[in-house]
């Protein structure tokens, strides 16, 4: 062995679980989406799956990282490298399922809103001035909802990946440019939108509030944090735990003020 493979192989053996999920992103995303780097996965056979070799690594790297430590107090460390690299796989994962359910739900809404407002804009001759309005008023409030949830999503995507991903982009490159696209047509049927109503006369839209749209970032991270962590124990047989994370994300879901007051 070389010098150079020598510290190559000793840098490879400190890397931590991020580090490691890092450099498998960066091989998966040489694809331009998902779904070729799946096909590409079935092509090449089992031993190119990612979950069983990223967890192995980290078990290597944890155990190089230990000698000469106590046997319990090693065991926790090679254990915890292990479970944070799943985790970290399957946060991937939930990112861009969660991206892609988001594009293409917000696909469907835009083209349903955008479909009313054209019939509200040319029944305006014909309906009365007030009613019109009310509905101007509504459709715009709802556009400018939807833009509202939409940097929602984006911020506790940022938030998560910057905790547990070193800020890198989580999602593959042809997803990133559809966002890219269809935050600008949200946003410019929301502009659109605003303007109708405020040559119509409509009072301006309600200021943003800051509160509300934090604690919705909040729950956003959670959507996408805890069913990873719940994955990634089941996946290596805690399922006492993987049960615990999952009743703890789901439970304010399900009794709603109920579990925030008990």
């Amino acid at each position: 062995m070389t010098t150079i493979e020598r510290r190559l192989a000793k840098v490879e053996a400190a890397m931590t679980p991020t580090q490691l999920v890092l450099r498998w992103l960066d091989e998966a995303q040489s694809y331009d989406d998902f779904s070729t780097y799946a096909r590409s996965l079935i092509d090449a056979g089992p031993d190119a799956f990612p979950m069983d070799r990223l967890a192995r690594e980290a078990e290597e790297c944890a155990r190089s990282q230990v000698r000469g430590k106590p046997r319990e107090e090693a065991d926790a460390a090679i254990r915890r490298a292990v479970v944070e690299t799943v985790f970290r796989v399957q946060l991937v994962l939930r990112i861009n399922v969660a991206s892609q359910e988001f594009l293409d739900r917000e696909g469907l809404i835009q083209a349903a809103l955008s479909a009313q407002l054209g019939l509200i804009v040319d029944r305006r001759p014909e309906a009365g001035v007030s009613d019109t309005l009310r509905q101007l008023v509504e459709f715009r409030d709802l556009l400018l909802g939807r833009v509202t949830e939409l940097h929602a999503f984006e911020a506790a995507r940022a938030r998560v990946v910057g905790r547990y991903l070193d800020a890198a982009a989580a999602d593959f490159p042809a997803a990133r440019r559809t966002w890219t696209e269809q935050r600008s047509r949200s946003e410019t049927m929301a502009v659109m939108a605003m303007r109708i109503a405020e040559l119509d006369g409509a009072p301006g839209a309600p200021p943003d509030d800051q509160a509300v749209f934090d604690a919705r970032v909040s729950e956003l991270v959670s959507d996408l944090v805890e069913p990873a962590r719940s994955t990634a124990y089941d996946e290596l047989g805690d399922g006492r735990r993987a049960l615990t994370v999952a009743v703890r994300w789901l439970r304010p879901k399900l009794l709603g003020d109920q579990a925030t007051s008990s």
